[in-house]
């Protein structure tokens, strides 16, 4: 009798014990999710932010440029594109320097994030291999698979060059909402290094409309580059790496849904 006694007390025991317990988990697991939870929704109201005034919008980082192609004027030589391993590293000095020009340091880490949130590798430039013969006339031109719908009011367009110390001049191509095709002179490629290159978009330039959303966007062609008079004939390289447009995104915030293009 006391045997059963025991093992009857011994029971109630064990059954309390595990109903303290699973209280206390079921408590702690609640607290979990919860935090759970709100981190998901902060996270899904992150991405669903629209990203407002002027932006520094990715084009491409040619990490993946393989299907990019370039075509010559000159039949002699060779003229292809190779997606080669580096990024851009400038000098001053004769001493490395990071993208804000502070020597000592390096240049970008293996990542970059834009302000959309989208994480860029660091480990692949774009090359490009060509050859002149006719100063002044023969020129190479860069495409893209598929031109490139800008977004937004293109206020400047910036891409690293790596610049062989020739005076050829490096233009960029874009084609306005009428199908008008526009070159724009970045500049000339006479330095030796990494350098970032840019060039302001003109006013005169057709876009969206300041009073009216009618999808009026640029569309990136290519890049081009045309040799110089003075300069002596033959093979010809260039790297491009990190190509980005500033841009102006204040009057895409409205209603999307109604516009005056009726």
């Amino acid at each position: 009798m006391n045997r059963k006694l025991k093992v009857a007390a011994l029971s109630i025991l064990l059954g309390t014990f595990v109903l303290l317990i699973g209280n206390g988990g079921s408590h702690l697991l609640a607290q979990e999710g919860t935090g759970t939870g709100t981190a998901t929704n902060n996270q899904a109201t992150g991405d669903k932010q629209k990203l407002d005034g002027l932006v520094v919008d990715w084009l491409n980082d040619f990490e993946d440029s393989e299907d990019w192609r370039a075509v010559s004027t000159c039949p002699l030589g060779e003229t292809k594109i190779r997606k080669y391993p580096g990024k851009p590293r400038p000098m001053k000095d004769g001493q490395p320097v990071n993208e804000n020009g502070e020597v000592g340091k390096e240049f970008a880490e293996e990542t970059t994030e834009e302000e959309t949130g989208i994480t860029h590798k660091n480990a692949f430039v774009l090359g490009v291999k060509s050859y002149f013969m006719d100063r002044g006339f023969d020129r190479v031109e860069v495409f893209p698979p598929n031109e490139y719908i800008i977004r937004g009011k293109a206020k400047e367009i910036k891409v690293w060059v790596l610049g062989r110390k020739f005076r050829h001049t490096l233009y960029v191509k874009v084609r306005d909402y009428r199908g008008q095709l526009h070159k724009l002179k970045i500049g000339r490629l006479d330095f030796w290094g990494w350098r970032e290159m840019s060039v302001i978009i003109p006013g005169w330039l057709p876009q969206s409309s300041n009073y009216a959303v009618m999808d009026k966007n640029l569309h990136f062609v290519s890049f081009f580059v045309e040799s110089d008079n003075f300069e002596a004939p033959g093979p010809f390289y260039f790297y491009l790496d990190q190509f980005r447009v500033v841009t102006d995104l204040s009057e895409f915030t409205g209603d999307e849904n109604i516009k005056d293009n009726w």
